[in-house]
């Protein structure tokens, strides 16, 4: 991570609705633009459900793949995203980019992520960790506390 060229921040958790909740509140306090990056897929291929039905998985991910292109490509933002649009897509958004792992515990995952990433908690923390510039591990769930986590650890890259 080159601190000079950092002009948006990735953020990833294992439960995409916190990742979304917080990524709205610190781009509010940095006065950033907020992306989604699920939303944002789900809005340029329309219909995620009938696009798999009707095409090949290979064109899906080419699809996806486009709209995180054009994600990296924007500035002064910071994108939520979910662990596979990441690990999929790390070559395209690491470039100009702070990725940001907020680590939640295993419990608040369980109880507010999807079944496969607490199937998965040990091995997606595991290479999350390894992939972000900063990894955050919280006790506490509060949306304003960790966002002043992630500005502290960020410090002056931002």
């Amino acid at each position: 991570m080159k601190k000079e060229n950092i002009n948006k921040i990735v953020l990833v958790s294992l439960c995409d609705n916190f990742s979304n909740q917080l990524a709205t509140a610190l781009s509010q306090t940095l006065d950033m633009v907020f992306c989604d990056t699920n939303a944002l897929v789900e809005y340029e291929l329309v219909d995620k459900n009938a696009m798999e039905k009707l095409c090949s998985p290979q064109y899906l991910k080419s699809c996806e793949r486009k709209v995180l292109k054009h994600i990296a490509s924007f500035e002064n933002v910071v994108v939520s995203i979910s662990y596979d649009y990441l690990i999929h897509n790390i070559d395209v958004l690491k470039h100009n980019s702070a990725v940001v792992f907020v680590e939640l515990p295993k419990e608040f995952v369980k109880n507010n992520g999807d079944a496969l990433a607490i199937l998965a908690f040990e091995e997606r923390t595991k290479n999350l960790k390894e992939l972000a510039d900063v990894n955050i591990a919280v006790r506490k769930t509060e949306i304003d506390f960790i966002s002043r986590k992630i500005i502290e650890n960020l410090g002056s890259v931002l």
